[in-house]
Formats: C-alpha cells, structure tokens, sequence
C-alpha cells in the first residue's frame, strides 16, 4: 500500500506528485488517513515562497486537515477508524501554554506545524507528532466541513472573540454600534456568523468587499449591510460610504481579513475613537503600512494581529456547528492532482467560499 503526496519542489511551480510508503504512527501520535483536506490562502503563500524558509522545499502542504484515525500510539484514548481533525499547530507539547491548549503561543517557540513546518494534508496519509492534536468529529458535522475548522473556521471564531470586550464596552453605552469586516471569502462568512453569535444583540455587522457576489454570499449567512469596494472607488468615497452605513461613531472594531496596505490605511479612516483594529490576513505579505502617529494617539485605537486560536476555542466552535448555529460557507471538492490548478484560481479570486481536496 502506498501513499499519493503532491510535494514542493520549487516555489512557485506545481507540486509533484509523489508514491511513498504509509507512514506508522509514532510514539504518543498518530496516522491520520485523510478524507478531505482544505486549500487556504496560507498554502497559497506557501506555494509561492512569501514565506521563504519557514516552509522548507520538499515539504507537503494543506493543514486543514480531518479524516479517520489509521494508526494510532496505544495509550491513546483513540481508536483506529475514528473521524478526527487535526489541530496543526502544536508545540513543544510540555510548556505551560502548550498543556492548556495553547501550542501557537509555545513558551519554547516549536512549530511542529502540519501543512508548514512538516509535512500535510496533501496527501492520503499524515502523521500527528502528539494524539492531544486530535479532535473527535461530531456525528453532526460532514467531514469536508470539519476539515476547515481547525483553520479558517477557528482563525474566524478567536478573531471575533479577540473584540468581543471592546464590542461589548460600546454597547453597554450606545444602542448603535457597528461592526465592519473587509473580505467576505470563506473566513469572512465565518466570521459574519461568529459575531452575530457572540456579539451583543442590536450590534449590526457590516462586511465590505470588491466582489458583488461575495457580498450577497454574506448577506445571506446574516450580514446586515455591505459595501462595494470595487477598484474604481477612491478612499474618501469609501470612508463616506462606510461612515454613513456605521453611523455616527464609525466602526466601533473591524477585522481586516485582507490586511493589505490599502485596507489597512482605509480601515484606521473608519473605526471609532476607541476602537479596536484585527488583523488577520496575508494578502499584503510584508508590504509596509503608514499608521499617523498622532491621530493614532488621540484617537486610542488598538491594533492587534490574530492567527488561529486554541485548542478549547476550537472545541467551542465546533459544539456550535454541530448544534446548527453556524453553517460552513459553500465547499467544492477537487481531486488531489488539481490542487495546484485549485490555488491558482484562489490567487485569481475565483474560488467562493471554501475548496477543499476529496481523497
């Protein structure tokens, strides 16, 4: 039996696809035999070399990972043949932060990243370094579906969290306050979803984008209002238009899953004095931004980056998918051997939603 891996052998080249043995688990791990696996912006980042030596040639990319358990450690309280996703941010696995579930923020800076540092999900089969990796899928939830949670549904959902106390102080003073989100892609109509879930009731959520047709995809997952930022509209058009849809105050937070140069600047015109800036994206890669010192002062706005979340934070999220309260965006399903041509059409901003490779 063997193994079908699409490779990086060359930044910004398609992958090569590989026949390798399958690997056994090991120590206190597992062999996860993978059923789908998503295609996200990061991959894409990878696949060109913005992230230069952090994802190394030779490596498997995809880390948005679920599929059922093929080998597993002994002592592990999982079985072979049980639906799990991968959490694909672990660290040292002994650090403070690591035991409570929190491995992106290890204490001893150890990536031991599925899909970026090590190999991933494109591929029939990956091995998890550590079983506590694995989380178990509700009979509820569909597989392709639960392949995005531990990515963009999480990166989404601790987003929305990360502004939840500023949203909250806002509306414990002001029966108008809005919340702006730049990108209605698959982790915008995540995001859509989450706050109107944790965010306090009457706060109106309002996403922005260039496409007329990702914008009715979040009116439908329950966007209040949208804005059309097609190339031919100027900052000051923008600023206005938004101001007028937010209200008096501005945008009391926005979270900027873009986080290009112009997004950013654009945003820092609209948020509320004391409001709170996310940035999640990569689109801008390492381009600079100009933030003005002084209205930046005088205005107490807080900048903040997020990137994914935590193990318990993942947990949270997917009792609410499983209980129905919030849907994935729309998923299309491509063979392995696509998944190159699949990246070049997310780069194109053809995709809608989220596309996902079906083994």
């Amino acid at each position: 039996m063997a193994r079908r891996s699409m490779r990086l052998v060359e930044y910004g080249k398609p992958f090569q696809l590989t026949n390798e043995e399958v690997p056994t688990a090991p120590k206190g791990g597992a062999v996860v035999k993978t059923d789908y696996a998503g295609v996200c912006h990061s991959d894409l980042h990878g696949a060109d070399g913005d992230f230069g030596p952090f994802i190394p040639l030779q490596v498997i990319l995809g880390h948005e990972i679920a599929g059922t358990v093929h080998d597993v450690d002994p002592s592990a309280d999982f079985k072979v043949g049980d639906r799990v996703m991968v959490y694909w941010t672990g660290g040292c696995g002994e650090c403070k932060r690591c035991e409570v579930g929190q491995p992106p923020a290890c204490l001893k800076n150890v990536k031991h990243w599925a899909g970026i540092t090590e190999d991933g999900g494109f591929s029939d089969y990956v091995i998890v370094p550590d079983v506590r990796l694995l989380v178990k899928v509700p009979d509820t939830v569909a597989m392709d579906t639960a392949c995005l949670l531990p990515c963009s549904a999480l990166t989404a959902y601790n987003t929305v969290c990360t502004i939840v106390p500023t949203v909250q102080d806002f509306a414990k003073y002001s029966d108008d306050c809005a919340v702006l989100l730049v990108g209605a892609g698959g982790l915008g109509l995540w995001g859509v979803q989450f706050a109107k879930v944790l965010l306090p009731v009457g706060v109106r959520v309002i996403c922005a984008d260039i496409s007329e047709e990702k914008l009715a995809a979040a009116k439908e997952v329950g966007c209040d209002e949208v804005l059309l930022w097609g190339k031919d509209v100027d900052d000051d058009t923008a600023v206005a238009a938004a101001k007028e849809v937010c209200g008096d105050l501005g945008a009391v937070a926005a979270i900027d899953f873009v986080n290009a140069p112009s997004t950013f600047e654009r945003l820092q015109k609209m948020i509320a004095e004391g409001g709170i800036h996310a940035l999640v994206g990569f689109f801008g890669v390492d381009a600079p931004a100009a933030v003005p010192l002084m209205p930046f002062v005088v205005n107490r706005h807080t900048i903040t980056g997020v990137i994914i979340g935590s193990l318990p934070q993942l947990r949270e999220l997917t009792a609410l998918v499983a209980q129905g309260k919030v849907k994935p965006p729309p998923i299309s399903h491509h063979p392995l051997e696509d998944v190159y041509d699949v990246m070049q059409g997310l780069k194109a901003g053809k995709v809608k939603g989220r596309a996902v490779v079906k083994f």
